[in-house]
């Protein structure tokens, strides 16, 4: 099982970096290039949806007038082994919150979530395949 080495998790973090901020920005073209193509994510409503889903909410983003204000902020960020074992992957765990401003100057903290996530590294660049994000409580959803 290969431990990551610190060049993975400065890249990976770098990944997650990148796809938050095109996300927040409505970036579909970042998006699409940090996602695998088969990328799948498991939702905390248990709805499923993959590269294209997450394009689509990126570029819907910026025209609504509360979801342009909300940014992800990730906390806690740990990568580790693939736990099946492969050499091209990793697990990547962390927290994130969203904020959003729906009355200026509050800023709420909309979401409070956690994510269990697999990235896998193609042709030498780390790529978002699998994700598994959960709310850190039911009733916020």
């Amino acid at each position: 099982m290969a431990e990551p080495t610190l060049e993975d998790r400065v890249l990976i973090r770098e990944l997650y970096d990148r796809m938050l901020w095109a996300l927040n920005t409505g970036d579909v073209d970042t998006i699409r290039a940090l996602h695998h193509p088969d990328m799948e994510t498991d939702r905390w409503d248990h709805s499923k949806s993959g590269v294209d889903q997450v394009a689509a909410a990126a570029a819907a983003w910026p025209d609504d007038p509360v979801n342009r204000t909300r940014q992800h902020h990730i906390t806690t960020f740990i990568v580790d082994a693939d736990p099946e074992g492969r050499e091209d992957c990793r697990a990547v765990r962390f927290y994130f919150l969203v904020t959003e401003v729906k009355e200026p100057p509050r800023i709420d903290v909309r979401w409070s979530c956690y994510s269990r996530d697999i990235v896998r590294r193609v042709d030498g660049r780390w790529l978002i395949w699998r994700r598994d994000i959960k709310l850190n409580h039911d009733a916020t959803a």
